[in-house]
């Protein structure tokens, strides 16, 4: 581009907003440098609601990985060749946070398409005000309290979760679930924060219509306008639909054979699909440390014949399933020492971090591991 070119972009902001609003977010951060009026223009909630938009589908950016006391943030940018070693000391993305050294935990609890749903823990001698809970977003380095909740010695809350899509709205919601009527109570009321009012309301509550013995496994998930949960219990799950309000049960998909044949169902939520089958033997090969073997045992081949054979089983934990792209994915592998990403398009895979071999295990659960996207939202 010429001089002259550059000059007349720059001159015309609804051009240079066209140009801009087709980059990814993470050049547009750069961007902000440029000038006033760059800044002024990327960084207007206008602006961001358009990018967003336009950008219906980024690509995961990294993920968070918490056990506590440590927090771990792992890029999805990894050069090929190249092993990283984990630290895990501060958290350079969430330095703007700037947690005073009085604060004695922070704990991620939900993500949701960029955004953080954390809880700051002060010390025992502090007094409920200082049990903080707020909302984040890395990229614009900003966050936002949200409004105390009341009575939570009474009603203990059981698990809180962020949704936020985007696409459909710039608000976020915030949903809780808290015991009724504890130690005891089987009954469970939700509350719901969100964003476009600024407060806190019970819904529809007490719910009694969630199996009674119910146990939430980990946190929810977010996707199709619900957050979904598992039962640690029954094997079962359920999920809220954020719009509705309501109430609804998926079973979970039987374990499928070779020669079985996969239901397929869409998005009524009647059944399940078969995407990809990963084949382990493939990864292990490339990986022998996430390889067991067991004792000989005895067995008939094709042809009758009976021969002897080495068992083998394999050591990982499915953490997590990553966007690449509009229709693409890859699957985030912990096992012994490493987390890996296995793309099972084209069956190739790369080292996200290698702990060493004083982490002979696999360190890392899926309720562990939250996604971060990059998103210029204000929140």
């Amino acid at each position: 581009m010429t001089k002259r070119s550059a000059e007349i972009v720059a001159a015309n902001e609804d051009l240079l907003t066209e140009i801009l609003l087709r980059l990814p977010t993470k050049s547009l951060l750069r961007f902000k440098c440029v000038s006033i009026q760059w800044l002024h223009l990327i960084s207007s909630p206008y602006f961001a609601r358009n990018h967003s938009l336009q950008n219906p589908n980024p690509s995961t950016s990294g993920l968070f990985l918490y056990q506590y006391p440590s927090l771990l943030y792992l890029t999805l940018a990894v050069e090929p060749n190249v092993t990283s070693r984990p630290s895990f000391g501060p958290v350079p993305i969430l330095d703007f946070l700037r947690i005073t050294p009085f604060a004695s935990n922070l704990t991620i609890l939900s993500s949701c398409n960029g955004l953080l749903l954390c809880l700051l823990v002060s010390p025992p001698s502090w007094n409920d005000a200082d049990v903080i809970y707020f909302v984040s977003n890395p990229t614009t380095k900003k966050s936002s309290p949200l409004p105390p909740l009341q009575m939570l010695a009474e009603r203990p809350i059981i698990t809180m979760d962020l949704a936020f899509d985007p696409r459909e709205s710039p608000h976020y919601k915030v949903i809780c679930f808290r015991q009724y009527n504890p130690p005891d109570g089987l009954e469970f009321e939700i509350q719901i924060f969100s964003s476009e009012t600024g407060s806190w309301k019970i819904c529809q509550g007490p719910f009694v219509n969630i199996r009674a013995g119910i146990l939430f496994r980990g946190r929810g998930v977010y996707w199709n306008k619900r957050i979904h949960y598992l039962d640690s219990t029954g094997g079962g799950s359920f999920y809220f639909k954020v719009e509705e309000e309501s109430l609804g049960f998926l079973r979970m998909p039987f374990i499928q054979s070779e020669v079985q044949a996969m239901e397929r169902v869409v998005n009524d939520y009647s059944g399940w699909f078969l995407r990809y089958r990963v084949n382990l033997g493939s990864i292990g090969s490339e990986f022998p440390e996430m390889v067991r073997y067991i004792g000989v045992h005895e067995f008939l081949d094709v042809e009758g014949n009976q021969r002897s054979g080495i068992g083998r089983y394999y050591i990982y934990s499915v953490l997590n399933v990553v966007r690449e792209g509009d229709d693409l994915f890859e699957i985030v592998l912990s096992i012994p020492n490493k987390i890996v990403c296995y793309n099972p398009g084209n069956r190739t895979s790369k080292v996200l971090v290698y702990f060493g071999d004083d982490r002979d295990r696999v360190r890392y659960e899926w309720h562990n591991v939250f996604l971060y996207t990059q998103t210029l939202l204000p929140i």
